[in-house]
């Protein structure tokens, strides 16, 4: 029988049978988000006050008790949690105890801080996203990782992550509103920019013969530019991001004045590996027309310095303007 949703706060998934076990990540903060259990240092690093360390113990303790949900990892910041939690199947009444995981340790915190003279009021609830596969598992256990980086990025003094606009550079012309959040100096004229769009219709099995033929371009000095949309697209941008190297991705969306960077993007702010550009497609643009444009966009900024663009269809099929190829290869 599957269980009542009535145990906690925020359900989703209603329709979700608890009793199979399942990954949850979960997210709860202190009543008007005062920060009590530390700071972000300058390298974007989570300092834990003596608050900070007691709801830690207090953690650690409540993950001892075991009763069938296991920590698997987690973040105390300085005024919220975050947790990825793992519910045995099996469970009699899952929910129920998920709900006094959370409980218990929001209640043996508030204790232990109490003694150091701090009062600590948890938000009711708590906020719980089910993790149906391990690549949603991998994501929100790389969100939990960054999450103290990624404070720093959004709410250092000014933001390091405040959008930049319009753009005032060699490579955008004058007469478009471009913005850009990340590192500028990846956009300078003598940078050698290879903007690059892969074709959906590359097959599956041409994927590692053009990600290694790319590769040898960042290996020559040149920084890749993209959407990064497509299937192939998104391997090379997996694999500029194991490899350290910098890159340039465009969108024709607006970007909020102080990004949130998400997945990988928090390092590679802060490592000055990112920038992100945005041009605006016109109004009333359909979907089609505004990825071409950003594409086309993209093809011009790389060119209008030390760049080529490149347009790929197989791992036999690589167009270059202007003609450099000898150039990367």
């Amino acid at each position: 029988m599957k269980q009542s949703t009535a145990a906690g706060h925020y359900r989703r998934f209603k329709g979700y049978d608890y009793s199979r076990g399942a990954a949850i990540f979960i997210t709860f903060g202190v009543v008007g988000r005062s920060k009590l259990f530390g700071h972000i240092d300058g390298d974007g690093r989570l300092v834990l006050s003596p608050a900070g360390h007691a709801a830690l113990a207090a953690l650690m303790e409540e993950s001892r008790r075991g009763g069938g949900v296991d920590l698997m990892a987690f973040v105390i910041m300085p005024d919220h949690v975050h947790l990825r939690l793992y519910l045995h199947p099996g469970l009699d009444k899952p929910l129920a105890k998920l709900a006094q995981f959370v409980t218990n340790f929001k209640r043996w915190a508030k204790y232990n801080c109490s003694k150091l003279g701090v009062a600590v009021e948890w938000e009711k609830g708590y906020h719980d996203r089910l993790c149906l596969s391990r690549e949603i598992i991998a994501l929100a256990d790389k969100y939990i990782e960054n999450n103290p980086l990624k404070w720093h990025l959004m709410h250092g003094h000014p933001p390091p992550l405040a959008v930049v606009e319009p753009l005032s550079l060699p490579r955008v012309p004058g007469d478009e509103w471009w913005s850009a959040v990340g590192s500028l100096d990846l956009a300078d004229s003598e940078r050698k920019v290879c903007s690059i769009r892969l074709s959906r219709r590359i097959p599956v099995a041409d994927h590692p013969a053009v990600v290694s033929r790319l590769m040898t371009a960042v290996d020559k000095g040149y920084v890749l530019a993209g959407t990064f949309i497509s299937p192939c697209e998104r391997e090379v941008a997996r694999a500029l991001v194991e490899r350290g190297a910098p890159m340039i991705r465009a969108v024709p969306d607006q970007l909020a004045m102080v990004y949130r960077p998400k997945g990988d993007e928090p390092r590679q702010f802060a490592d000055g590996r990112l920038l992100l550009l945005s041009r605006v497609a016109a109004p009333g643009s359909s979907r089609y027309d505004a990825w071409h444009g950003i594409n086309d966009a993209l093809a011009d900024f790389a060119a209008r310095g030390s760049g080529v663009s490149l347009y790929v269809t197989s791992a036999k099929d690589f167009r270059f303007r202007p003609r450099l190829k000898s150039a990367i290869y």
